[in-house]
């Protein structure tokens, strides 16, 4: 009987760093997709380069950069992916907080009840308590790794789907060479004159709504 207001104390401290987990795997799980609330920008209307405009009479190379946060940040695609990734990690978060919080009520009725309760009964509810603690645990784990694997997929998904619109997208404007870039980069300095961010989410989000319509 001594032991069981330690043992309750230590259920509800495991609770709460559950509950402080799901915090935790909610920030690591957003920079598996780029937080388009921190870097969005108004992409103004701009005229589209025509397509086609490969000069073969022209001298040296055509190039053009994009500044890849804005891209991230306005591109039907990515938004899409990020979107879906916070509606699984909210529905994880809740599955977890509910069962954490049944926990606790069951863990306080029980501090509340022991005084009364036979060895036995109390051997048994205290058993069943961590049992209930050990596989919360686990469900913890478990949800943590499969929203670590769905930021992977939902990564890998944008970078082919970019590469694959943007090689159509060169070809079609006549490029060379597309550069990306984000602030903070080795680029100290581009010329804006070469900035063909505005063009690229323009023709990234038509491509976009091509392949979707297609479906």
């Amino acid at each position: 009987m001594k032991n069981k207001g330690p043992l309750v104390i230590n259920i509800i401290l495991g609770i709460a760093i559950i509950v402080l987990f799901v915090l935790h795997f909610s920030i690591d799980t957003k920079s598996n997709v780029a937080d388009t609330s921190a870097v969005a920008e108004q992409v103004d209307d701009a005229p589209i380069v025509s397509t086609n405009s490969a000069d073969s009479n022209r001298v040296g190379l055509r190039i053009g950069y994009v500044n890849s946060d804005t891209v991230t940040a306005n591109y039907l695609f990515s938004k899409q992916l990020n979107a879906d990734l916070m509606a699984k990690q909210s529905s994880a978060e809740n599955k977890l907080r509910k069962e954490a919080e049944k926990l606790q009520a069951d863990a306080e009725k029980f501090q509340q009840a022991a005084p009364i309760m036979g060895r036995e009964e109390l051997e048994r509810t205290q058993s069943e308590l961590m049992q209930r603690q050990e596989e919360l645990q686990m469900m913890e784990y478990e949800l943590s790794q499969k929203l670590q694997d769905k930021g992977y997929k939902a990564n890998y998904d944008y970078i082919m789907a970019t590469d694959k619109y943007l090689q159509k997208i060169g070809k079609d404007l006549g490029y060379d060479y597309i550069f990306g870039y984000r602030t903070g980069d080795l680029v100290m300095y581009a010329n804006p004159d070469f900035d063909i961010t505005k063009q690229v989410i323009e023709l990234l989000n038509n491509e976009y709504r091509a392949d979707k319509m297609a479906d």
